[in-house]
């Protein structure tokens, strides 16, 4: 598996380096995940829906994969960031093929893959819309375009019921607390503007940290923070807010004293030559008790040998000498038969079915009830799922069913200033169809909103296609009047780093 941080549109140069890897170490790649930032930007309307300034609204490589002018090599999972055509993930809220063999996981999910169950959060942390409804549709005001990726309680609440085991877990900002549970000192000593956070624990997602609590995956990797960071959590220690005795000597200057424990499996990162590649080993050398002091002791013996640990790793975003890419291998079942297929995991989809009638697209939330409640509303949604299953008229595999939606862009067809207004607005997306369909749910995403073109149509403008919906209206006011071409990257070319405001950084 191949791990990468921020994807900032730059496909060709992180499948790229994928390729380089295989051929130098002679292995094969099968699953490659991505944390964020993917954007997927299909044409020229979609820029104007992603959180950046105008400076930064280069179009990058997507296009490339979503018209099939190339084809992803290796099958792809993401989730979304902060920086992304919020649009187009809004089509998919529920999940789905941004274009063939990239999946995207929906802005929370859990699918499995060739029999690992992997699940993900989209979107960043920002308490004043976290217990808000999805009301944004675009075209997006400038308030919108922001709050558009803000992740909402709802989708936390869903993923706080899953119960069975998680593999891997993919975010874009960090569980807060995390970075305690790695090399602290390096990070202050790297990221200065980082260390007010870190000592008032600030730094990172207060959801992630439930989440992380509650599903405990073997694996979390994450990005957004633009840097390289490994730690691990021992699950007895992070119930009971006992750090590494590194980072407890950090935290002692003007807090409250904890228990001081040495973390049983202290990190080594050994960086190879190519600093592309990041391999993590877990020390195998046994703590010195005899230094431990009087009142360590029942904190350590709270602390089970069998505790439960979650690996996580952070990257950086794709640049030349930035540590972006990790290559783990992770053994399953399926390995002896070869399947390495995706399909929908079937407690996410009871869960789903559970809690469809709370999925509240106004600005108010719908209240969600009690963890009590819903767990009995789950197992009946399950009981009738598996049902469905027994007489074959559920098929967990997923369909690989991608179709375009908004055009294509072009690099033929000289830029479109009505095309780019018309094609902010919504598209009703078939694959959201299909799975509420399947799963029998009420769809709420952009219902009756226009139908896209059919793949035969990419080389169409918009202004040509006949949209379903007739109260489809441009409204100048949502366009920016200075609209430009937008910059086209040459595959060789690295986008420049997109500054990230100090309010939406952490």
């Amino acid at each position: 598996i191949a791990i990468e941080g921020c994807c900032h549109g730059q496909l060709d140069d992180i499948y790229g380096s994928i390729r380089l890897i295989e051929q130098r170490e002679n292995c094969k790649i099968d699953l490659v995940l991505i944390c964020g930032d993917f954007q997927s930007l299909r044409n020229q309307a979609d820029t104007e829906c992603m959180a950046v300034p105008a400076k930064y609204r280069e179009l990058g490589t997507f296009w490339k994969y979503y018209s099939g002018r190339v084809q992803a090599p290796y099958p792809t999972i993401f989730i979304g960031g902060n920086h992304e055509a919020s649009n187009y993930l809004w089509e998919l809220y529920h999940g789905g093929w941004v274009s063939d063999n990239i999946y995207y996981l929906g802005h929370s999910g859990v699918i499995n893959f060739g029999g690992l169950r992997i699940g993900g959060v989209s979107g960043i942390a920002k308490e004043n819309h976290y217990k808000k409804g999805h009301y944004e549709k675009s075209p997006y005001n400038a308030s919108d375009i922001r709050s558009a990726y803000h992740v909402r309680e709802y989708d936390v609440k869903k993923l706080l019921q899953v119960q069975e085991p998680v593999d891997i877990f993919l975010s874009h900002d960090w569980p807060r607390g995390i970075e305690r549970y790695g090399d602290l000192g390096h990070l202050m000593n790297i990221k200065k503007y980082f260390v007010k956070e870190i000592m008032e624990n600030n730094l990172g997602s207060y959801p992630n940290e439930l989440i992380l609590s509650k599903l405990q995956p073997s694996y979390w990797f994450a990005a957004h923070l633009h840097v390289h960071y490994a730690a691990i959590v021992d699950h007895d220690m992070w119930k009971k807010g006992i750090y590494p005795a590194s980072t407890q000597s950090i935290l002692s200057g003007g807090r409250r004293s904890q228990p001081i424990v040495n973390n049983p499996e202290e990190i080594k990162i050994d960086i190879e030559a190519n600093p592309d590649e990041i391999e993590i080993s877990l020390s195998d050398d046994d703590n010195d008790d005899d230094d431990t002091p009087a009142e360590k002791a029942p904190a350590l013996e709270a602390i089970s040998e069998t505790s439960k640990v979650t690996k996580f790793l952070s990257l950086d975003k794709c640049l030349p000498r930035r540590q972006f890419l990790q290559i783990i291998d992770i053994p399953t079942p399926n390995d002896e038969t070869g399947n390495y297929d995706f399909y929908y995991d079937i407690e996410w989809l009871s869960i789903t079915r559970a809690m469809q009638p709370y999925l509240s697209t106004s600005y108010q939330q719908t209240s969600i009830p009690s963890d009590e409640e819903l767990k009995l509303s789950i197992e009946k949604e399950r009981a009738y799922l598996e049902s469905k299953q027994q007489d074959r008229s559920l098929d967990l595999k997923i369909p690989h069913n991608f179709e375009t939606t908004a055009p294509a862009f072009n690099p033929d067809v000289p830029t479109d200033i009505q095309a780019i207004k018309q094609n902010q607005y919504p598209f009703l997306n078939p694959q959201t169809v299909t799975f509420c369909n399947e799963i029998e749910i009420e769809n709420k995403i952009n219902v009756g909103c226009r139908q896209g073109p059919t793949q035969d149509d990419n080389s169409h403008t918009a202004s040509e296609f006949v949209y379903t919906s007739s109260d489809v209206q441009v409204d100048a006011t949502f366009i920016n009047p200075n609209l430009q071409p937008i910059k086209r990257l040459r595959t060789e070319k690295i986008a420049s780093e997109i500054v990230i405001d100090d309010d939406e950084f952490l």
